[in-house]
């Protein structure tokens, strides 16, 4: 067993003697390192290993070959093994996911269900050190604050079940190293040797560069940063939570099933750390998931602080922020209740590596068609809104970012559906896509000037729906 990781699983408090794990192992190097290490060290806490292969139906005989591979492994050694089928693909195309959110999906929801099942205590995945510097730099490229700063963390739960990662300061040249010295063999997923995917981009191409050339020791940096932040995120919501707690016992904040609010003087006399921190706190009252919630929509709700009164900012999940003469208010728009939601009406579809061409074939048709804003598919540049695309109704202050005289404004989007002869009261039933705070396609009136696909582009997004007029 490796005392560097038995160590970290340890001071990490990641299990406890006799507890129960569920390894996810696809049979490639980390996560065969991780069971071997999970197996030895259960001889010191006795353990119960159990293995659950996930295969998704990307890659045909390849998978299957994987999957067989991880079952001999752990029939010859003794271990409860399972695994789980899924048509990913086809999973993808149904929900307007990439491959790789519906696999993670598949794969975290099936792994906690293994749990639940055999009443572990904790399900164990095989990142290890260069995952979590990868994920720190994407995070940062992508715009992210504090917790995307942190990274992947060592340990987080789910429903009461702990999400562990054994292998987190671990380096891959250190765990082939294990491998060598324990004769266990791996397979190697032929997909990571594509650059289709950014992660792939930056594994490949840009964290050599920075190893070679930069600072050999690039990756331990940015995993010492993600440590760095993953300490302040905590403390942070630890102060926000305290915050309000005292707000709501005050009155300076209150909660109701449709809507919450606080005192702006509150937030004006907070850190700015906190302000972003007690707004985190807020926004689950009314959703149960902060997963679209980006920080370009905290900073909207932020600036309402000093904006002028009845200022109005959307959100995801049909939520909305306001500006009242005190408070701030996050609420939820009584439309989303009388209409079918807004999403219900679109589908999407992602082109990449061979299939681009096909995009750009329909683009050009569609660029070719003189009424064009009429036609009920578009087609935009995902790489750059693929983390706050979403689907809801219009609100008031709402723009489209469009080319007046060679220069790209916003636009009121109530103003275009004035020119285009609909009254505000049927605008309000129109649902239209949105990336951040851009309207960035009215179905079947006008779509925005950004987000074209270009040269550039990696991952064409089309947009379908069938609620054009």
């Amino acid at each position: 067993m490796d005392k560097d990781i038995a160590s970290y699983i340890i001071e990490n408090s990641m299990l406890r003697t006799g507890d129960c794990v569920i390894a996810a192992v696809s049979g490639g190097a980390d996560s065969m390192c991780m069971l071997f290490c999970l197996t030895e060290l259960s001889k010191e806490m006795s353990l119960q290993v159990r293995v659950l292969h996930v295969n998704h139906g990307i890659r045909g005989a390849e998978a299957d070959a994987d999957e067989a591979f991880v079952r001999e492994y752990c029939e010859n050694n003794s271990i409860p093994f399972s695994s789980v089928h899924a048509d990913v693909p086809s999973i993808a195309l149904e929900t307007g996911k990439t491959l790789e959110e519906a696999g993670r999906e598949i794969r975290y929801n099936a792994l906690f269900e293994e749990a639940a099942k055999h009443g572990a205590a904790a399900v164990a995945l095989a990142h290890n050190l260069s995952d979590r510097a990868e994920t720190v730099l994407l995070n940062l490229l992508r715009g992210s604050g504090i917790t995307g700063g942190a990274g992947i963390r060592p340990v987080s739960s789910r429903n009461g079940i702990k999400l562990i990662r054994p292998l987190l300061s671990t380096s891959r040249s250190r765990i082939e190293e294990i491998l060598g010295e324990a004769g266990i063999k791996y397979r190697t997923d032929s997909t990571n040797l594509s650059d289709d995917h950014t992660r792939n981009r930056l594994r490949r191409g840009i964290f050599p560069l920075l190893t070679g050339q930069v600072n050999p020791r690039a990756v331990e940096h940015l995993c010492n940063f993600a440590q760095d932040m993953a300490d302040v995120s905590d403390f942070v919501e630890t102060s926000s939570r305290q915050v309000l707690d005292k707000a709501l016992a005050s009155g300076e904040a209150a909660v109701s099933d449709t809507q919450v609010s606080i005192s702006v003087i509150l937030l004006m006399g907070l850190h700015p750390a906190l302000v972003p921190g007690v707004l985190r706190l807020l926004i689950p009252k009314l959703t149960s998931s902060l997963k679209d919630i980006s920080r370009t929509h905290i900073s909207s709700i932020t600036d309402l602080i000093c904006a002028g009164t009845s200022k109005t900012v959307s959100l995801p999940y049909g939520l909305y922020a306001l500006r009242t003469r005190d408070r701030i208010v996050i609420g939820v728009s009584s439309r989303e209740s009388e209409m079918p939601p807004a999403g219900s009406f679109f589908t999407v579809k992602k082109y990449s590596g061979d299939d681009r061409a096909l995009a750009i074939s329909l683009i050009e048709k569609d660029l070719a068609d003189r009424s064009s804003n009429k036609n009920c598919t578009k087609w935009f540049d995902y790489d750059n809104i693929d983390d706050g695309l979403m689907f809801r109704y219009p609100l008031p202050g709402d723009t489209i970012p469009v080319l007046l005289g060679g220069t790209l404004r916003h636009k009121e989007v109530l103003k275009v559906f004035r020119e285009a002869g609909i009254t505000a009261a049927e605008a309000k039933n129109i649902p239209v896509a949105v990336c951040g705070d851009d309207v960035i396609w009215i179905p079947g009136i006008r779509r925005c000037d950004a987000y074209r696909v270009s040269a550039d582009t990696r991952t064409i997004i089309e947009i379908s729906c069938n609620f054009c007029r």
